[in-house]
């Protein structure tokens, strides 16, 4: 749903390395003279101060694979601190490609749910009963669907219907009406409505949706006119917002483990029986909610296998945004603003997960005179001054991962300026 989502779930096949244990608070034990030491509370989660300054990392259309298809720019960070109301929502008709990660993986005939993120202020557990009848499972939060499947007038759910490959490349594509524009939502996508023995897809969530009033357009196509008064003009006629969502093809989880040098995934021998471990993904993205954040450190309250982080730098460094892999030296992200969180702990059925993100916003301070050089305590530093070591919190979330599933949640302004 955001311009690198394939690219997040790609990461989790891309994985390689040993299998390690992460408690997110690994203090540096080189004996090298850092800045920043110790960590930050991020709503109770303790999480590592990054040892470098953060940078910003600029996607540049139509750049050749040699080239990353990224720069180095300053983030913008302006937005951190701020409170952003949401805008009056609209109900328009959702739309959008189901993107397939897995190898020849057709994205039609899924079934697509939207829920709302809160329900009376209290979180929403976006699962479902596993073991309810094919397409008729009971949501584990009341009140929290939206929308209405235009062909069956069930609410909340919908089915993926096949198109060209032209419209969507994995042939899938959704429409649901009356979802609500300014409104935090979660996007659930599954193989629900068949039998456990037919299924295919493992359930993914995606967290941090929010369809804006700016994006309202006339019609469902991407190149339909924005309209300018949605207020006035979605009183009298169909307004539509087009995204992407996701799924992921079982062979391809089960791998995951594997290629990421996890010997095994808990639970991976049953991915319908709500019971094993499950994945979080995502990506680290500056005020635009288009460009990166390198060196940012992400953790979460659960054990989790291998915390991993990926390779894409700047030209001439290597890698690139179509293709990274992991780093076993990185301990913050790279330009690429990736990071998976792989065999996530969580009990049977699900439960909530608290996720963090902190930032180094400024190792030297306003003098440029850093503590330390070329590993060693610098002579010339005169002292701390105002901003040295500057550690920023980006945010935190509360979100669900599941046994046999995989939690998506991009860090952005949405997150930031949440309420």
């Amino acid at each position: 749903m955001r311009r690198l989502i394939p690219a997040t779930l790609a990461v989790l096949a891309a994985a390689c390395g040993g299998e390690t244990n992460n408690n997110n608070t690994n203090n540096n034990t080189s004996g090298l003279c850092f800045d920043i030491t110790g960590t930050e509370n991020v709503d109770g989660l303790e999480l590592r101060r990054p040892e470098e300054e953060v940078d910003g990392c600029h996607g540049i259309d139509g750049a050749t694979e040699e080239e990353r298809l990224c720069e180095e720019k300053a983030p913008d960070l302006s937005c951190l601190g701020q409170s952003e109301p949401l805008g009056t929502p609209i109900n328009v008709t959702f739309t959008g490609c189901v993107n397939s990660f897995g190898l020849e993986a057709q994205s039609d005939d899924l079934t697509v749910t939207v829920l709302r993120e809160t329900v009376n202020g209290n979180i929403t557990d976006p699962g479902y009963d596993l073991n309810g009848a094919a397409g008729m499972q009971a949501e584990k939060t009341t009140g929290a669907l939206v929308g209405a499947d235009p062909d069956t007038g069930a609410v909340g759910h919908t089915r993926s219907k096949t198109v060209a490959r032209e419209v969507c490349f994995d042939l899938g594509q959704f429409t649901m009406g009356q979802v609500p524009t300014e409104t935090r939502l979660i996007v659930r996508v599954t193989d629900q409505h068949v039998e456990k023995s037919r299924r295919q897809y493992v359930d993914t969530y995606q967290y941090n949706v929010v369809l804006r009033n700016d994006a309202i357009r006339e019609g469902p196509a991407l190149d339909a006119p924005l309209v300018t008064d949605p207020a006035t003009y979605c009183a009298a006629n169909p307004c539509y917002v087009h995204d992407d969502v996701n799924t992921v093809f079982e062979t391809t989880f089960k791998t995951v483990a594997l290629t990421a040098g996890v010997s095994r995934i808990d639970g991976d021998d049953d991915l319908y029986d709500g019971t094993g471990q499950g994945h979080i993904a995502g990506e680290i993205q500056d005020c635009t909610s288009q460009d990166t954040l390198r060196n940012a450190v992400v953790g979460v309250d659960t054990a989790v296998k291998k915390l991993a982080y990926f390779n894409v730098g700047y030209p001439p460094g290597v890698g690139n945004l179509e293709d990274p892999k992991v780093d076993q030296s990185r301990s913050r992200t790279n330009a690429d603003g990736l990071y998976a969180a792989i065999a996530a702990d969580t009990q049977d059925g699900g439960q909530a997960v608290k996720i963090g993100a902190v930032i180094t916003r400024s190792v030297c301070g306003d003098d440029g005179i850093c503590q330390c050089k070329d590993g060693k305590t610098n002579a010339e530093w005169p002292g701390a001054d105002a901003n040295e070591a500057r550690v920023d919190v980006l945010g935190s979330r509360q979100i669900y991962v599941y046994p046999d599933s995989i939690t998506i949640l991009t860090f952005d302004r949405n997150l930031y300026t949440a309420q």
